[in-house]
């Protein structure tokens, strides 16, 4: 697989999504009730923006480094003021140098009862993603084909849950795949 998330990494897609996941993340925490995450394509986790990769790439400058500088006024700020703060706890110097993939997102609204199963495939980002979500005992993250994963680990037993299906859509059938798990 040839595709680098860290050329991408926050971009215009990945902050709206993110910003739509945390929405979803504390809808699910208006129950006391546990739930499930199931993240199939989960990636390695973070990425450094001053990595080679990410100046390469290069695009979060104008989305999430757009965001991360701008007022942007009471009604964006009150809907944004979750997921901004969870990046200012990746950041806590002020300068914006992470920025937290779903799972590390996902664990920074997980309650104790709540639990992330995070999947990657693609060894180097697995290895990764292992190592930074490792010694927290509600994320697991396994080295497994996302598609494999979501019948394997579908119902979750807590009976609650979310499914962030977001591949890299390099495979030709990527996208026809999609239509079939959903």
């Amino acid at each position: 697989m040839n595709y680098r998330h860290a050329f991408h990494a926050g971009n215009f897609a990945d902050v709206v999504k993110h910003a739509l996941l945390v929405l979803a993340l504390l809808h699910l925490r208006k129950k006391d009730a546990a739930f499930r995450l199931l993240e199939p394509h989960a990636g390695r986790g973070r990425t450094n923006l001053e990595s080679p990769e990410a100046a390469r790439g290069g695009e979060w400058h104008k989305d999430i480094g757009s965001l991360w500088t701008q007022d942007l006024g009471a009604a964006a700020e009150a809907l944004l003021a979750p997921y901004r703060e969870a990046l200012r706890s990746f950041n806590p110097d002020g300068a914006l140098k992470i920025y937290p993939g779903s799972p590390l997102l996902i664990g920074h609204f997980l309650r104790p009862q709540d639990r992330l199963i995070a999947c990657e495939l693609e060894a180097a980002a697995a290895r990764a993603l292992a190592r930074n979500l490792h010694g927290d005992p509600r994320i697991k993250a396994i080295a497994i084909d996302g598609w494999t994963a979501l019948s394997a680990y579908i119902p979750p037993k807590e009976r609650r849950g979310l499914v962030l299906i977001d591949p890299p859509y390099e495979a030709a059938d990527e996208l026809s795949r999609l239509a079939s798990a959903i």
